[in-house]
């Protein structure tokens, strides 16, 4: 049983070594704490304020700190490392100047945008020669700035020396087609000409009021321009000098962590004037460890066990053997045993694998998965504990890669597309790759997989049921576990046995099959009255054959993923191919090896989710629906964590 047996304990002591036990029970992390009744909750703004500081201060250095630097704020740190950096970082004054450069970025970048936008509206008019602040009228005329469609603007000009003789024109620049033209028109003059400078594509424009001209104005602005670019250069250099704090700052951020922490236990306990008591849930076999700690501490503590609540459930804690505690990431995703009930971990994990592996079919893919989750958990050290879900992709590509081998997928090539040492030829004169034993491509590799696909199924479901009874039977429940449980094995057993008794004991095995009906309806019927009891059997009975029929069934999604694989798998290399052939030789080399490459990890990617979401589906639904209830609470003791 790999739930971890708890215990409800009750830590007593005097108030003066408040502060020390804390500190021993964070330190050794097996203490779970639960609220008092009368535990007095305080404001807590001010410190989110300050980890918001810190937090801040960090997520602006990540982006400023170079790649050495990142990664050595996220490797674990020891207790005197954090320690050391609380004490010797100066966090307010990182924080303070980091909000100043921040203040400062912020006005300009503002200012950037402005300078551009002036820059963009004056660069096509350098050549104007008025100030930009001169004045657009006077009580005679009216200065108009705009732009014509470059075309128009002979047009525009015989216009107005035929209509308009008085209005001057000055044509400042062209650019993209448009002329940029300057007009001087008689204030009575002026609806005429918008409407016929209007009919042939005019635009108004209107240009910042700046006692410049546009050339000096447009100079000024590219030299600010220029200025802010360097002072925004010079707060990202400041930034990054200021990064090499990032590991310290992440130090201080794990260190507020432990002290929030502590300050919700040091609420959650139960004070008189002259003791305090604090409630929570740990391993049972590590009571009298801590309770020797505790004692060495001081005399004035001890630890009580207790008896839980009536409607109270201790948390859960899985321990698992090494090989099996990676496929934990299964179970969590369905959700925690109950404190009652078996972890199924154990039970579901060589299923789980050999699955995940039949789903796949295909060894290049299995090697490829091992590969990538193999270097990434050497690469950065993950522990079985740190990652399980890591451990359980790199082990079940594994087992994919010795499947896949007797079946002979090898990235969807065929035998003939290798070099002959690789091969054998089989009596009938095809060929197979060396080791393979099943091939997916022909009818009886299929059908072989069809049946073992069956086969894996039925006793899939049938151990489920005799976990269920097996529980049972260890809880007391004998004549249940018996009548509800393992009379479903004497049927199959017995079902199994018509079909592989000697001719000469057929009749024998029939009445045993009988029998092994009687008793099968007799038993679906427990906990109902005798008189009732086989009716309410023979319908348990039908119910299990159509359960049996139906589950059972489930289980060819390990054919179809099976076939999916290599299908793909071959699609990936007839397209390499043929767009292969669409270039000439020097160019279609790179571009088959580019689709094999890309095409086959975007295939491993789709199939090994597939496969992964395929195989659990059979634990959660079929399996675990026969023996497995699950809802248990997660056990989070109070804990310094390192990283």
């Amino acid at each position: 049983m790999a739930v971890v047996q708890m215990q409800k304990v009750a830590i007593l002591g005097h108030k003066s070594i408040k502060e020390d036990v804390l500190e021993i029970l964070q330190a050794q992390g097996v203490l779970e704490v639960r609220d008092a009744k009368d535990a007095v909750r305080l404001d807590h703004i001010e410190v989110a304020y300050r980890k918001a500081d810190v937090q801040f201060a960090i997520d602006v250095l990540k982006d400023a700190a170079s790649k050495e630097t990142a990664a050595n704020a996220q490797k674990p740190a020891t207790e005197e490392t954090i320690l050391r950096s609380v004490n010797h970082t100066d966090v307010r004054g990182i924080v303070e100047e980091l909000r100043t450069l921040e203040e400062k970025d912020t006005t300009a970048h503002q200012e950037l945008q402005t300078l551009q936008a002036t820059i963009t509206a004056l660069t096509p008019w350098q050549e104007l020669h008025e100030p930009l602040d001169s004045p657009y009228q006077s009580t005679m005329a009216v200065r108009l700035l705009g732009t014509l469609p470059a075309a128009n603007l002979s047009t525009l000009q015989n216009t107005l020396e035929n209509r308009l003789p008085k209005t001057l024109l000055e044509h400042v620049n062209t650019e993209n087609d448009l002329a940029y033209i300057s007009i001087l028109v008689w204030k009575g003059d002026q609806k005429i000409f918008e409407e016929t400078a209007t009919s042939m594509g005019w635009t108004s424009v209107t240009l910042p009021h700046i006692s410049a001209t546009a050339l000096a104005a447009l100079e000024d602005a590219k030299v600010r321009t220029g200025i802010l670019l360097r002072e925004k250069a010079e707060r990202a250099r400041q930034r990054e000098q200021l990064s090499i704090e990032l590991p310290k700052l992440v130090h201080i951020a794990l260190f507020m962590q432990w002290l929030g922490e502590k300050q919700s236990v040091r609420e959650a306990m139960s004070e008189t004037a002259s003791t305090f008591t604090l409630l929570g849930w740990m391993p049972k076999k590590l009571v009298g460890r801590l309770e020797n700690i505790l004692q060495k501490t001081s005399p004035a503590l001890t630890i009580l066990r207790v008896k839980a609540d009536n409607d109270e459930e201790p948390p859960v804690l899985l321990h698992n053997r090494k090989w099996i505690t990676p496929f934990q990431s299964v179970t969590s995703l369905y959700g925690l045993p109950r404190p009652n009930e078996w972890d199924p971990t154990a039970a579901l994990s060589p299923f789980f694998i050999l699955y995940f592996a039949l789903c796949l079919t295909d060894a290049g893919y299995g090697l490829v998965l091992a590969l990538i989750f193999g270097i990434v958990i050497w690469k950065k050290h993950i522990t079985i504990e740190q990652s399980p879900l890591a451990w359980c992709l790199f082990m079940s590509g594994i087992m994919a890669f010795f499947v896949g081998i007797l079946f002979g997928g090898w990235l969807g090539l065929a035998p003939q597309q290798i070099p002959a040492s690789l091969s054998w030829l089989t009596k009938d004169g095809g060929t197979k790759y060396v080791g393979q034993v099943w091939n997916l491509s022909q009818q009886t590799g299929v059908e072989f997989l069809q049946y073992l696909s069956l086969v894996l199924g039925i006793t899939h479901l049938m151990f489920g049921m005799f976990l269920s009874g097996a529980h049972k039977w260890i809880h007391g429940q004998k004549m249940r576990a018996f009548w509800e449980d393992f009379t479903s094995h004497l049927l199959i057993g017995s079902a199994l046995f018509i079909f592989a008794a000697p001719e000469n004991m057929a009749k024998t095995a029939t009445y045993i099959l009988y029998g092994a009906i009687a008793l099968a309806i007799w038993g679906k019927g427990y906990g109902n009255p005798w008189f009732i009891r086989p009716f309410a059997g023979a319908l348990g009975l039908m119910n299990l054959g159509i359960s049996m029929i139906s589950n059972g069934l489930s289980y060819l999604r390990i054919l179809a993923l099976g076939l999916v694989t290599g299908a793909l798998a071959m699609a990936v290399n007839q397209v390499a191919v043929e767009m292969g052939k669409l270039f000439p030789i020097w160019l279609a080399i790179p571009v088959i090896i580019t689709i094999f490459i890309v095409g086959h990890l975007v295939s491993i990617a789709l199939n090994t989710l597939g496969s992964f979401i395929h195989s659990a589906r059979l634990q959660f639904i079929e399996f675990f629906s026969q023996f497995f209830e699950g809802g248990g609470r997660m056990f989070s003791p109070f804990s310094r964590q390192s990283s």
